[in-house]
């Protein structure tokens, strides 16, 4: 059976009320909305509060879920307008929290504290990057390259194209080999 025929027949057991089926949907889908929840808003403890109500969302919609669209894209859909909803209540109340778990630690291989030093650099210079990326930059290129989804089910969430997406998504490399390109600039 494949992933989504999965979630569907355990949304159909959620609807009636089968809580076995929600905590096997929840276990298998946490990390991925924790993780995009996190990459949105880069603070630990607001992704694991959205993430626990993109759930309790999920919960209260069994009863009229229909699998118009894969149950990931539905569900990523729920999260990123969970996150929207977050940031723009941040802006209003001017709330800055910024955390590097944006960006995977790259496994040492490095001879000397140097390179280690260099790559610390280099890590931080990428993150702050993709964090000064624009909101609609940034979302495509999570969902797309650290969310593996598709430029289909991209385009899907975020409500618009597939030549939009890829649009944003070569946007966002300009941009962020602009704005890395001039980081190094910097350090030489």
């Amino acid at each position: 059976m494949e992933n989504n025929d999965i979630d569907i027949e355990l949304m159909k057991k959620i609807r009636n009320e089968d809580f076995s089926a929600f905590e096997e949907l929840v276990t298998r889908h946490y990390h991925s909305v924790f993780n995009l929840a996190n990459r949105f808003l880069y603070n630990t403890a607001d992704a694991e509060d959205i993430t626990q109500e993109v759930f309790l969302r999920v919960f209260r919609a069994s009863k009229s879920y229909t699998a118009k669209a894969k149950f990931s894209t539905w569900l990523y859909t729920i999260t990123k307008n969970l996150c929207f909803n977050e940031l723009r209540r941040r802006r209003s109340a001017n709330i800055v929290s910024i955390e590097d778990e944006m960006i995977p630690e790259i496994p040492s291989t490095a001879e000397s504290p140097a390179s280690e030093i260099e790559k610390k650099e280099v890590r931080g210079r990428v993150l702050d990057a993709v964090k000064a990326l624009p909101e609609n930059l940034r979302i495509a290129v999570l969902l797309l390259k650290y969310h593996g989804l598709s430029y289909e089910e991209v385009a899907e969430i975020l409500g618009c194209t597939v030549n939009a997406v890829k649009l944003r998504i070569h946007r966002a490399k300009d941009f962020l080999a602009k704005s890395i390109g001039y980081l190094s600039e910097e350090t030489k």
